[in-house]
């Protein structure tokens, strides 16, 4: 009793304090998502995009728990733009707001940490997190003592299974996210073709169940390197030429800094990345209970029901369906086109023009938001689902 009653004064005192200061300057307090490197990364880039955009001059304050970086290097990087507070402070205004059941001040009183480009922002401003020359040379001084050729064309890929989450989150119940995992030796026929461009691959990855089944001095296996650093997690997503991914987390690494990526075996369909020209996507198929592919409209609908219903404590909804990872000869198709639309500029032919077209004429992105209750999508919807898979299940999808 007495510890809730210091918790709801100290959060009425520091309430006061953050009013008080409202007076002389536009001061703002949230919640800063620590725990995952996705939103621990995205929110910073996303803040400074909209500030630019809508000529917000304020003086932000985050909470932040040190206890939960996801990467220590990162932490270190975001705090040269984001001003950190104790977490105390938020969860003790938090606690006074929640006792006087004043839930609709709380929203408009603490700052929301978005996650997603909704306002097609990040084709407009560039990143606001950057290397310095000192950070840069450390890293160089490291690739160079393992004989990594630094000065070739660079490809990231990321393929996310359920090592990391089991092992950042011990005990913790999370195979609702398996349905998002890949077999990372599927994409053998890629990483050969990308060296035979004379690519350097670099397999991305803090906790990976296996390594992939082969061996190059053009292919680097990072999770199972000597010389794994939270500082190279982030610079090779900050000097790739572009990203093959899954959808997880470390992809927002390249993500904000700005660098294409081509998105693959999704299985979260209405979460697709649509926001900027430099993505494109192909994602997983599924089958109902009858065993029936689901066409467009049917999978958004069965995500939002999947993502709804994650977690409830009677979650029977992933039973119900049947996800089908890409091929290898997919990904490989996949990851060719993606080249290409590169090259050109991110310029997209007739025939991709048409089946684009088609997937967005049956993809409603008004119906899907965020777990804020706002639109996930930007209005404009730049990003690409890739051609060759459109074609392959065009009967099936539309």
């Amino acid at each position: 009793m007495l510890k809730n009653l210091i918790k709801f004064i100290l959060g009425f005192i520091f309430f006061l304090i953050i009013q008080f200061c409202k007076f002389f300057i536009n001061i703002r307090i949230g919640k800063f998502p620590s725990s995952r490197i996705g939103p621990f990364i995205t929110s910073v880039e996303i803040l400074a995009a909209r500030k630019k955009e809508l000529n917000t001059n304020s003086f932000d304050i985050w909470s932040h728990n040190k206890a939960e970086e996801p990467n220590k290097f990162l932490a270190k990087m975001v705090s040269r733009e984001i001003k950190f507070i104790s977490h105390y402070i938020y969860s003790f205004i938090e606690y006074f707001f929640n006792v006087l059941n004043i839930k609709e001040y709380k929203k408009t009183f603490f700052l929301i940490p978005y996650t997603r480009d909704t306002m097609n922002l990040f084709d407009k401003y560039s990143n606001v997190l950057k290397f310095n020359d000192n950070e840069i040379h450390y890293v160089k001084k490291i690739l160079e003592k393992n004989s990594v050729d630094f000065s070739k064309k660079i490809v990231c890929l990321n393929v996310r299974d359920s090592a990391y989450l089991k092992d950042l989150f011990p005990g913790k119940h999370m195979s609702y996210h398996d349905r998002r995992d890949a077999e990372v030796n599927d994409y053998l026929d890629v990483i050969k073709y990308l060296i035979s461009k004379n690519y350097l691959v670099i397999r991305m990855g803090k906790k990976v169940k296996h390594e992939v089944n082969f061996n190059h001095e053009n292919f680097i296996d990072y999770p199972f390197t000597s010389f794994k650093e939270d500082i190279l997690d982030i610079y090779f997503g900050y000097v790739c030429n572009f990203t093959i991914s899954t959808g997880s987390g470390w992809d927002s690494v390249p993500f904000c800094f700005r660098k294409p990526i081509l998105y693959t075996n999704m299985s979260s369909i209405s979460k697709i990345q649509l926001s900027s020209k430099r993505f494109m996507t192909t994602f997983k198929l599924a089958k109902n209970k009858k065993g029936d592919l689901m066409n467009i409209k049917e999978l958004l609908l069965n995500d939002l029901k999947l993502i709804t219903n994650i977690y409830s404590d009677n979650n029977n909804v992933f039973s119900d369906i049947n996800f089908v990872n890409n091929s290898p000869e997919e990904l490989l198709e996949a990851t060719k086109e993606f080249e290409k639309y590169i090259e050109n500029g991110y310029k997209i032919d007739e025939e991709q023009i048409k089946f684009n077209s088609k997937f967005l004429n049956n993809f409603d992105a008004k119906i899907v938001h965020d777990i804020y209750g706002e639109p996930a999508h930007s209005k404009h919807l730049t990003g690409k689902i890739c051609t060759s898979f459109l074609k392959k299940y065009e009967e099936i999808l539309f």
